[in-house]
């Protein structure tokens, strides 16, 4: 049995910091298209920090910086995902990209990620779902 929880802002929020540095995505307006990335991410006091090569992901930003990021986790009966809507911005400020964390960031390739995007939300959404019996997630033994 599977139960669905949707999980109030504070508790979407408090759970993506608990247990949510790592893969995403981000979705931004592309003309009149939509385009999503996968992203590294970081977060802090409910601000989401990215790290960008340059190209068309920092272009959509900077044209359109109203943004949806979604991520998603698992625990041993778990799994959870989480929507954050808000304005994206470049980061400029050294002191900001030094404090933020986000220079910590692991990259997937190994291009020159050196620009510093902040999510700033506006909202924040999540469901929980708890599975009785069988672990949401196999286990290694």
């Amino acid at each position: 049995m599977i139960l669905v929880d949707d999980a109030r802002a504070d508790d979407a929020a408090r759970g993506l910091e608990k247990d949510g540095d790592g893969a995403a995505g981000v979705a931004v307006r592309a003309g009149d298209d939509v385009d999503i990335f996968p992203v590294n991410f970081a977060i802090s006091e409910r601000i989401i920090y990215l790290r960008s090569a340059p190209g068309s992901k920092l272009v959509d930003i900077v044209q359109s910086p109203r943004v949806a990021f979604e991520a998603d986790g698992s625990g041993r009966h778990t799994r959870w995902s989480v929507v954050v809507k808000g304005e994206a911005e470049r980061m400029s400020s050294a002191e900001d990209i030094q404090t933020s964390g986000v220079l910590k960031l692991a990259t997937m390739t190994s291009s020159g990620k050196w620009n510093y995007i902040r999510i700033t939300p506006s909202s924040i959404t999540g469901r929980r779902f708890v599975s009785f019996g069988s672990p949401a997630v196999p286990s290694d033994g």
